[in-house]
């Protein structure tokens, strides 16, 4: 779509910034409940990024997003469980079973993922800039109202901030935010080769001080991610010495994962989602799945808002409450996961 009909087609109900799991899902809500949406992505897709690993937890979203089926046949491998390794000993951990078999997990190439929910949002009544970058909220008497993008100024009833790491809202709107870590930063990449059995379950082994993680996410090609914990002690760039052998595929990169939460997540005008609300380092496995979650609650919470249905601080007053427990029962999880290691210094 393009700058000029976005403006042809506005006010927006909803404009949201990113196109990752949390704004596809808020956008998909929005938009199945007949309200006039635009997601805004500053990348071109397909995008490279890590969180390939999803617990199978999350086929029931999947489900209601209306992406199960095509989730299940884009031909990602599958996995029950994950190895573990500690100082006390190995250990696999499988995810559990029902009458239908064991529970199994997705290795899911994320631009392949990601794409599939960009097009279900589509299907379903969205609209799409991209690429096109959010540059400041656009703010009237305290209430966001719209945004400025590199296409043009947005009117919209409601902004819904996804973009990620980069929290464009928190930066140019001055909504706070809570760190509860020192400063973390992840390293990943991607190798090719084989390794037989040995690796066919994705590995978490867990160090004095850290963690690594490799997971086979393609026929042949392993990602792998690791993290420091020790403020004082920088986070390696090399993969992993059980895939030495294997041919990197391109540099190691890296991602701040400094835990963190938005207090003041939903407000006059906003909502903020996905990474750019809370942040946990990817131990917690669960990065994709919180993300679609409050994508979703965000609809939730937005739609009855516009409809007229609901009073807007109350339901911004929920969304807040709801964003804090989940930052705090997971990083209780994390934390307990970490207590037997050294001092990862989290709070």
């Amino acid at each position: 779509m393009s700058g000029e009909a976005a403006r042809t087609h506005a006010p927006w109900d909803v404009v949201i910034v990113g196109a990752g799991p949390a704004g596809c899902a808020a956008g998909i809500g929005c938009a199945e409940a007949g309200l006039k949406v635009l997601i805004v992505e500053a990348a071109r897709f397909p995008r490279a990024l890590p969180g390939e690993t999803l617990h199978p937890g999350v086929e029931p979203l999947l489900e209601r997003l209306g992406v199960a089926d095509a989730v299940r046949n884009a031909g990602f491998l599958r996995h029950e469980g994950v190895w573990t390794h500690a100082p006390e000993g190995r250990m696999f951990t499988p995810y559990g079973s029902d009458g239908k078999g064991p529970w199994r997990g997705f290795q899911a190439w994320r631009a392949t993922f990601d794409a599939l929910l960009l097009r279900r949002a589509v299907s379903r009544g969205a609209g799409v800039l991209q690429p096109c970058r959010a540059l400041r909220p656009l703010v009237e008497h305290g209430r966001v109202v719209g945004l400025e993008t590199s296409m043009g100024p947005l009117n919209s009833r409601f902004v819904v901030d996804a973009s990620g790491g980069g929290r464009w809202l928190v930066r140019k709107h001055g909504v706070s935010r809570h760190v509860g870590s020192p400063p973390l930063l992840a390293r990943y990449g991607y190798v090719q080769g084989e390794w037989g059995e040995a690796l066919e379950q994705p590995v978490l082994r867990l160090e004095p001080g850290g963690w690594e993680w490799m997971a086979r996410v393609r026929p042949g090609h392993w990602a792998w991610a690791r993290l420091s914990l020790d403020p004082s002690r920088q986070t390696s760039a090399q993969p992993p010495r059980a895939l030495a052998t294997g041919r990197a595929l391109g540099p190691s990169r890296g991602a701040e994962v400094t835990w963190s939460w938005v207090e003041d997540c939903a407000g006059e005008g906003y909502f903020i989602a996905g990474d750019a609300a809370v942040v946990l380092d990817p131990a917690s496995s669960q990065g994709v799945l919180r993300a679609l979650m409050q994508g979703m609650m965000a609809a939730h919470f937005i739609t009855p808002c516009v409809l007229g249905t609901s009073d807007e601080p109350e339901a911004a007053s929920a969304y807040r409450r709801w964003v804090k427990d989940l930052y705090h029962r997971s990083a209780s999880k994390l934390r307990a996961r970490y207590a037997r290691g050294a001092s990862s210094g989290v709070e």
